[in-house]
């Protein structure tokens, strides 16, 4: 079963988390001066900090946080969730993880219909733009959460085409990069972000409350990475 992933991720939301950037924060190098190193302090710490924050969003998942995850399958089956705030994460991930299982199941019953004593093997093959990003957070965040990571899953040790597939990487080669807008543009695919969103500003999308949106923005780039990789396959759409 191919499964095509797409998260969106924002900064940690503990509540100390703000705190302990700001208490890591240090003046740019090129202040010597007293009085200079001061007034970067009261002038533009406060910015810094917040940048430097904002920035665990893009961490791999040591500090940053999902909020929201889509899934398409090769066979069009959709799911995707955004969570609001104050809603655990860790949920989020287990109903994912059960989503899958509950298609999985399904397609075992398809397979083994009219023959009872067949055995279904169903190997899943997670799919994903820049998927070490993706899956590597999916990974990460089951861990810190404790919420038990499929087999599925890789960890950061897998190999892309072997444990799972990455449209960027299928089409610009090892140690190149293409954005999924540009890869879309390319291949004649709907651009996920042809309504105004992107990930840059979903942390202050969700903190307004705007989490249909994000989730419309989410399903939207998990079917565009699977059109994607069925033009590159050259198969039909989604």
């Amino acid at each position: 079963m191919l499964l095509f992933i797409d998260i969106e991720t924002i900064p940690s939301q503990h509540p100390d988390a703000f705190d302990q950037v700001r208490a890591g924060l240090k003046p740019p190098g090129t202040l010597k001066k007293a009085e200079t190193i001061a007034a970067w302090w009261a002038n533009e710490a406060g910015q810094a900090a917040e940048d430097a924050h904002r920035k665990q969003a893009l961490d791999g998942g040591t500090q940053g946080e999902i909020v929201s995850i889509a899934c398409v399958t090769e066979d069009g089956a959709q799911w995707v969730r955004c969570r609001a705030q104050g809603e655990s994460e860790a949920e989020l991930l287990a109903q994912f993880f059960d989503q899958v299982e509950t298609w999985t199941t399904a397609e075992a019953e398809r397979m083994t219909l009219g023959h009872p004593d067949a055995w279904p093997v169903d190997a899943h093959f997670p799919v994903a733009h820049n998927a070490a990003f993706d899956l590597g957070f999916l990974w990460r965040r089951a861990i810190v959460n404790r919420v038990p990571a499929p087999a599925w899953l890789p960890d950061p040790s897998a190999r892309a085409g072997k444990d799972y597939g990455c449209t960027m990487l299928l089409w610009a080669g090892w140690g190149n990069r293409v954005s999924l807008t540009s890869l879309c543009r390319a291949l004649g695919v709907a651009s996920p972000k042809a309504h105004g969103m992107e990930g840059s500003k979903v942390y202050d999308a969700w903190k307004a409350g705007e989490v249909e949106r994000i989730a419309a923005y989410n399903l939207a780039d998990a079917v565009a990475a699977a059109e994607c990789w069925q033009r590159i396959a050259g198969k039909g759409r989604i």
